[in-house]
């Protein structure tokens, strides 16, 4: 998934969560990333930062530059991609320790005609999947060669194969026994097994309805209710609430 902010005013989010591993660039503005032991500032478009699946950040964006605006890309790599990573180059990944949650890079010529690619793709209709996929592990093989490796994916875990059920279809009314037949699994053992892993089905599905809200306020000039709609609420003011809970701050100011 990319996604590519353009904001107008100041935007800070407490405890946002990276559903997967994520590569960040900031074109306009300053970004800043606060995990609690370290903080990240970006402020600079020749500098990627990856950011480990699963890391919880209090994130800051900030316009900038001549135009007083933030624009970043945002790029999600999911777990499948990062096994096939491994499949077919477990040798270049052995050689850098795996990130533990976030990591700085130097946006070299190369490494950015190689991101472009991958963007590129991402932005044509023609592209299929195979091949986007391709070009997305080619940008792991060219992160590895500069000494940054994403933690391989033990298996497809019980939240990442929900996640990946649940994203393309936000605004779907999912319930937990939809989402077991899905699965192929009975709703008990559906939540027994989110439950090991610490998930709730309700608080997942929630941050990915705000999560996809976000991105939809933040690259779109969709209305309050057209955003409400397309994140799974029928009711404009019930989404305006779950949003400020989640954010911290109404809809209309996240734009």
């Amino acid at each position: 998934m990319m996604a590519q902010p353009l904001l107008r005013r100041e935007q800070a989010v407490c405890g946002f969560q990276f559903f997967d591993a994520t590569l960040l660039l900031v074109r306009s503005g300053t970004l800043t990333l606060d995990i609690g032991a370290t903080q990240q500032l970006l402020d600079a478009p020749l500098t990627l930062l990856a950011v480990a699946q699963h890391t919880r950040a209090d994130v800051r964006k900030t316009p900038g530059g001549e135009e007083r605006v933030f624009r970043s890309t945002f790029l999600a790599l999911p777990p499948e991609v990062i096994l096939e990573f491994y499949k077919q180059y477990e040798s270049e990944a052995a050689l850098s320790s795996p990130l533990s949650s976030t990591q700085r890079l130097d946006l070299d010529t190369q490494l950015a005609d190689t991101l472009d690619y991958c963007v590129r793709g991402m932005l044509a209709a023609q592209v299929s999947d195979r091949e986007q996929r391709h070009r997305l592990v080619g940008l792991l093989l060219a992160l590895a060669e500069r000494g940054c490796v994403f933690p391989r994916p033990s298996v497809l875990q019980i939240g990442d194969r929900l996640k990946g059920l649940l994203s393309p279809a936000p605004q779907r009314r999912w319930t937990t026994a939809m989402a077991a037949q899905e699965l192929a699994m009975s709703e008990a053992t559906l939540r027994r097994r989110l439950a090991s892993e610490n998930l709730r089905f309700e608080t997942l599905l929630l941050d990915i309805r705000m999560h996809h809200a976000m991105t939809l306020l933040q690259t779109t000039a969709w209305s309050i209710p057209q955003i409400a709609e397309a994140s799974g609420y029928q009711a404009s003011s019930r989404f305006a609430s779950r949003f400020r809970e989640r954010f911290g701050c109404p809809p209309s100011r996240a734009r």
